[in-house]
């Protein structure tokens, strides 16, 4: 194992990597992967490997985990539900083709979450069907830690309703609902506390996904899926409808 510098840290090299690290230390970490031959293992062992989560995505695998452990040492496999709340966290976008490199401007919530989104096929969604027990569990779980109800957007017409798990986006909790339209494409609905103000229902696409988003009382929402940002729009404001938003 290669023990860490003195003057750079791990957590240094961490928040290098998330892009919270200030000027200062941004230009002292990038003077010292010049000059010292330790510093860049370090920084690569600290980097999850994508084709551990490749491999975790794989359909064989999709079958949700428990809620595991922190791996040891970073560079073991990683389960599906680290590896979505890794790929939350980190900004790492497979279909989308980006890993967040230092120096580049972090993405937003929106492009991660249909990075990840772009992923999923209809036996994806199928495959990974919760429990009444389990779906309970998790929309308790997040209203806890985020003070979001959620119960009423299981039922959500043309939509068919089978997970919901909390995944993690800079240290919040993310939710994310998955759904398959009748036709069998693969939908979510993601929720994150924001510091942002209210916004009206917004449409975009995304990494190839329609979404349509906004903002409530200090909690941002967006459905996601297919090329059709009306059928996004007509999902959210269902949803809109069915926790009593306006």
């Amino acid at each position: 194992m290669i023990e860490a510098s003195p003057s750079i840290s791990d957590e240094d090299l961490t928040a290098y990597l998330d892009g919270e690290a200030d000027a200062a230390l941004s230009q002292k970490i990038d003077l010292a992967l010049e000059s010292d031959p330790d510093l860049p293992p370090r920084l690569e062992a600290l980097m999850l490997p994508m084709d551990a989560l490749k491999e975790a995505f794989a359909m064989e695998r999709m079958a949700p985990p428990p809620m595991p452990a922190l791996p040891q040492p970073r560079r073991s496999v990683v389960p599906l539900r680290l590896a979505a709340s890794v790929v939350l966290a980190l900004g790492i976008g497979f279909s989308g083709g980006y890993l967040f490199q230092p120096g580049q401007k972090a993405p937003g919530w929106i492009d991660v979450v249909a990075s990840y989104q772009s992923l999923y096929m209809t036996e994806t969604v199928e495959q990974t069907t919760q429990s009444p027990n389990l779906v309970q569990a998790a929309l308790k779980d997040f209203q806890t830690r985020s003070g979001v109800e959620l119960a009423a957007a299981t039922a959500i017409d043309g939509l068919d309703f089978h997970r919901a798990q909390v995944l993690g986006f800079k240290n919040k909790p993310l939710m994310q609902m998955a759904y398959l339209g009748e036709d069998g494409t693969p939908f979510a609905l993601c929720v994150l506390n924001t510091d942002g103000a209210d916004k009206a229902l917004t449409d975009q696409m995304a990494q190839g996904l329609a979404v349509t988003s906004w903002v409530s009382d200090g909690v941002g929402y967006l459905v996601i899926g297919g090329q059709d940002p009306s059928r996004t729009r007509t999902f959210a404001q269902e949803v809109r409808e069915r926790l009593k938003q306006g």
